[in-house]
């Protein structure tokens, strides 16, 4: 069975060749999208057994999705399937500087947002050490909002550890709502992952990191808070002391993905060892997927382990 478990919703993502308007362009690639699906990819590529939870149509839109993520030995045997609802969508244009990359959604009335804990295998889902949720699933729907809270309040009944990534987005509700819900949830999580940013507006106001984490940690009590700096690399707290890691020089390819990509390596590292030995691998883990064009982080456990060794190879033959 799998060590850590992943729930949210998995989308199918069009993309125009990179740099290309979407307005001017006549050729999409599609691709899976999605933040808890990436985590579990990225475990499974460091070796770390995972399975990842979504609601989809039987359609053949909602096959592909689990195919794709199934083909990494991701276990999806908990998925929930419906005749009812449709597989999200969404295009990405691919930006170069200064003009951003953007994101458009076509994901209302997906399957996924009528997700209720009682669709859940729990049997099946309790087996696990881990399950790891994101701040994406409560802003599709005020049925996901309620749901996600009733999910960490079950998994936490069951002796589950649980971990949760604010993941704000702008495009899905205020933060004001989203604030609101976290406050709901991070009660009953014992790993709060955030970025910077997104710390700053669960508390309201901005600080320096330290205070930021403590402040998070002595609102709501986990085993642990880590904080995400961009190039500052990241922080962490767990009521005895903090932790710092720093991140790497890097090309960026892609950034898209990244923050997935941490969380996996965070989750890797406190699994088999502590919070410090998470930072490490979550930070390399990020920097290593922002140098390839996936949003998935197709990343060697080999590669992550020796940068963090301090071994950075131009040319392996």
């Amino acid at each position: 069975m799998s060590r850590i478990l992943t729930l949210g919703e998995t989308m199918l993502m069009l993309a125009p060749p990179p740099h290309e308007l979407i307005e001017h362009c006549d050729q999409f690639t599609a691709y899976i999208g999605g933040s808890e699906a990436n985590v579990a990819i990225g475990l499974e590529r460091l070796g770390v057994h995972a399975g990842w939870i979504g609601k989809l149509p039987r359609t053949v839109l909602g096959r592909k999705v689990v195919n794709a993520i199934r083909a990494y030995g991701v276990d999806t045997g908990s998925v929930v399937w419906t005749d009812e609802g449709r597989v999200g969508l969404f295009f990405v244009e691919w930006g170069v500087d200064p003009r951003p990359t953007k994101t458009i959604y076509d994901r209302e009335h997906s399957a996924a947002a009528t997700l209720v804990v009682d669709d859940l295998d729990w049997e099946r889902i309790a087996q696990a050490e881990w399950l790891h949720l994101t701040g994406i699933t409560p802003a599709l729907s005020a049925t996901c909002c309620q749901s996600t809270l009733d999910i960490v309040q079950r998994a936490r009944g069951l002796g589950m550890r649980v971990s949760f990534d604010l993941n704000y987005r702008s495009l899905l509700w205020s933060p004001e709502a989203a604030r609101a819900a976290w406050c709901a949830i991070l009660p009953h999580v014992n790993l709060i992952v955030a970025a910077e940013t997104d710390a700053w507006l669960l508390l309201g106001v901005q600080g320096e990191r330290e205070t930021v984490v403590r402040e998070i940690f002595d609102r709501y009590y986990p085993d642990a808070v880590a904080l995400t700096c961009g190039g500052d690399g990241s922080v962490a707290y767990d009521g005895d002391r903090f932790y710092q890691a720093d991140t790497y020089g890097m090309r960026v390819v892609n950034r898209l993905g990244a923050g997935d990509a941490f969380d996996a390596g965070l989750l890797y590292g406190i699994l088999n060892a502590d919070v410090q030995t998470g930072l490490e691998y979550g930070n390399a883990m990020a920097a290593l997927k922002m140098t390839i064009p996936q949003n998935i982080p197709v990343i060697e456990r080999q590669d992550v382990e020796h940068l963090i060794a301090g071994k950075r190879e131009h040319l392996v033959r």
